[in-house]
């Protein structure tokens, strides 16, 4: 220990050696070729690190950047010894010069340890051919998906169409039947035409339905919708089951986001609906609505004091047909939260809840203030759990 005491204490001292210049004999040309070099060798290896800082600085996400971080300070160390070397012949500073070498070979052998490391790793990385080969068949996909999502819609529209036209003359025909023979019927026969004409009328719920669920994702003309006017609106269609059931609904300030007005209205008016549906008994709804900055995207919280949902049920809530109770309890669908996921989904969002049952729900999901259309095609998996 004393040693290494001893050379730092002396580090700068000279008055061991004299200058290079009067070490041996050196011409003229020699003596200043030999620092010419250096110094050229010098700069080049102060350009390297520089331009790999700058690069490291401008290109966000590299891969492996502690790999480029060791290797810039490598070429900066072997660039110093190269500079002390010309110095040499001035100022004979042996000991700084010992230093700088023995720091460039703990960071050479750093750098040599981490391209070990990282070996299989850079071999996966891939080439830019590969990336445009990849972008080609990416292309050839959303091109595909667009197709085949146009097929789709036409195939919706024209199955609702098909669909509802039968269920429109079942209806009428039923209303004509009790009407002309509404007082030769007895209660079992108009029992039964009243239980045929809700089931016609859930039909057609359930294909309207499933028709808006079909078209979720498809709209790519988006504008700035102020969120606080959408929310108004769905609180004003809203009022008599919200004056039927005391219902209070308290909405903290809502941002101006770049959506579609119809994607956001479905995703408001399920989650309200569903607050306003699901609530204990002999209990007012309270429902609280709030939306949170987070940078790159606003999270929203819908929270509400319904009868809750159990953990287990979590996910299945958000899948498409999925009750968790009888028509008899409770109306509907089943599709409202898995159009409210998709709409999500499609705008590159998540969404996931945290309830407790008989004390309440609170449906927690984000939307990203710059939606990339190519989302319309690819929609994320975007289900989290809140624990």
């Amino acid at each position: 220990m004393e040693p290494i005491i001893d050379f730092l204490r002396h580090l700068t001292d000279t008055s061991n050696w004299p200058p290079r210049w009067f070490c041996g004999t050196w011409t003229d040309f020699h003596g200043w070729l030999y620092i010419v070099s250096d110094l050229t060798i010098w700069l080049a290896y102060m350009a390297i690190p520089l331009i790999l800082i700058r690069f490291l600085i401008i290109k966000t996400g590299v891969p492996m950047s502690g790999v480029f971080w060791l290797f810039g300070a490598f070429i900066l160390l072997c660039g110093i010894t190269h500079l002390i070397d010309a110095i040499i012949f001035w100022w004979p500073a042996y000991r700084l010069s010992a230093l700088i070498r023995f720091l460039t070979g703990v960071v050479s052998v750093a750098t040599v340890i981490a391209l070990i490391r990282y070996f299989n790793e850079a071999l996966g990385l891939r080439t830019s051919q590969e990336y445009e080969r990849e972008l080609v068949l990416r292309q050839q996909v959303v091109q595909e998906l667009a197709r085949s999502n146009q097929e789709l819609q036409q195939f919706a529209y024209i199955a609702s169409h098909d669909l509802q036209s039968p269920l429109k003359t079942i209806t009428n025909y039923l209303g004509l039947l009790e009407t002309k023979y509404g007082n030769e019927l007895d209660n079992d026969a108009k029992k039964l035409i009243n239980v045929s004409t809700a089931a016609t009328e859930r039909m057609r719920t359930l294909i309207n339905d499933l028709l808006h669920f079909s078209r979720v994702g498809n709209r790519t003309d988006l504008k700035p919708v102020d969120l606080n006017q959408s929310m108004a609106e769905i609180i004003a269609e809203h009022q008599a089951d919200i004056q039927a059931s005391g219902a209070q609904i308290e909405v903290g300030p809502l941002p101006t986001m770049v959506v579609h007005p119809t994607d956001i209205h479905q995703i408001f008016q399920n989650l309200v609906s569903n607050s306003l549906k699901y609530r204990r008994a002999d209990v007012a709804p309270q429902l609280h609505i709030r939306s949170t900055d987070k940078g790159n995207h606003h999270l929203f919280a819908f929270s509400d004091n319904g009868i809750g949902i159990d953990r287990q049920h979590y996910e299945r809530v958000f899948q498409i047909f999925q009750r968790l109770h009888g028509r008899n309890q409770y109306a509907g669908t089943g599709i409202g939260l898995a159009t409210v996921k998709k709409v999500i989904d499609v705008y590159g969002g998540q969404i996931w809840l945290d309830s407790t049952v008989g004390i309440g729900t609170t449906v927690y999901f984000t939307i990203p203030k710059e939606i990339n259309p190519i989302q319309h095609y690819e929609p994320a998996h975007s289900l989290h759990s809140s624990g």
